[in-house]
């Protein structure tokens, strides 16, 4: 090793100092060289790499929302395909689209039950429109899994708005149904609307039939119709900033109450969920207008922003086929106060 280190310094004193300031300078240069590319290089792979774990969380959260868009179109659908059948006579498909107009024309629809059957199809606050009794429509089979059932309803004349709710009413129907032909008329010395309509419900195949122990997610209603409101007024809102819309209750009274009724087999157990919002002492319980007794509250914050409130249900067993439940009921005290409704949903653990 000393040999070798002296050859190397006898081999240098053979130049010149210009020379050795030469050498050092492009030996320097050589390896500042060198080392610009090492970092470019690994600065180059780290900005792949960089770029490769960006793209994968990118894909991650893709494939996570795409995951729950499926699981909540499924949700959506089998709710819809629960009232469609290939097994089907033409009798059954008029009977069902009948009691669904009729339901439809009430001023506070009845709820359906899992199967898509309105529980009733009258109620005692009158109706929204008319209905006259309905003749026999047409079935058309366009394919196997694919059939259509147009039916012509007449409506006597009504005020304009109530028609064009029960026209809303008909497009956002589970059971698919599509307005044809529709001929409004009014006398030019009248402000009441009648209507000519053909209206065409499509029958799919339906859906399989489900395990036990299959879920179901139901979508809290933000029309103001469904709703039961004593104490105050209720009223539907849109978000300037969003195309969704929120409903709005505004107390009139010491003690508003607010409540959604559904009906519920004996033993189920349902979980709540509720974006409300208030600035008003409130609280969330669960009553029932068949005398069940539900324990506990939940008591809402007062400081006006937006809280997700989750409260679970256990249905007691009974002889009775349904119970009704008021789910959710919010109680509001103070006249004058406000409780903001944004989405909610209602689903079965059991």
């Amino acid at each position: 090793m000393v040999q070798v280190l002296l050859q190397i310094h006898n081999f240098w004193k053979r130049f010149s100092p210009r020379e050795q300031r030469l050498i050092l300078g492009v030996v320097v240069v050589c390896v500042l060289f060198s080392i610009n590319m090492i970092y470019r290089s690994t600065m180059g792979y780290i900005q792949e790499l960089e770029n490769t774990i960006d793209r994968l969380q990118q894909d991650l959260i893709n494939y996570t929302h795409q995951l729950t868009l499926k699981q909540s179109v499924e949700t959506e659908y089998a709710q819809v395909a629960r009232q469609h059948s290939s097994k089907w006579t033409e009798a059954e498909i008029h009977d069902r689209l009948r009691q669904e107009l009729y339901r439809l024309a009430q001023k506070y629809p009845p709820e359906l039950n899992e199967e898509g059957i309105p529980i009733k199809t009258l109620t005692s606050t009158g109706a929204l429109v008319e209905i006259p009794s309905l003749q026999q429509g047409v079935l058309r089979t366009t394919d196997k899994n694919y059939r259509e059932y147009t039916l012509n309803v007449k409506l006597p004349p009504t005020d304009f708005n109530s028609m064009i709710m029960f026209l809303q009413r008909l497009q956002s129907s589970p059971q698919s149904l599509r307005i044809d032909n529709i001929d409004l008329r009014r006398h030019p010395l009248e402000e009441k609307v009648s209507a000519d309509m053909d209206i065409t419900r499509i029958i799919t195949a339906g859906m399989p039939m489900e395990g036990p122990q299959s879920s179901t997610v139901i979508n809290i209603s933000l029309d103001p119709v469904d709703w039961n409101c004593t104490g105050g007024t209720i009223s539907v809102q849109k978000n300037p900033q969003k195309s969704d819309s929120f409903i709005v209750a505004e107390s009139n009274t010491d003690t508003m109450n607010l409540s959604f009724v559904r009906s519920f087999r004996p033993g189920e157990k349902w979980i709540l969920e509720i974006d409300l919002a208030t600035k008003a002492e409130a609280y969330l319980i669960l009553s029932s207008p068949d005398d069940v007794i539900f324990e506990g509250r939940e008591p809402l914050k007062n400081d006006e922003n937006i809280y997700r409130y989750k409260i679970s249900m256990n249905l007691p067993n009974s002889k009775q086929e349904r119970l009704r439940v008021r789910i959710p009921h919010i109680v509001v005290r103070g006249n004058g106060n406000k409780i903001y409704i944004y989405n909610g949903k209602l689903m079965r653990v059991g």
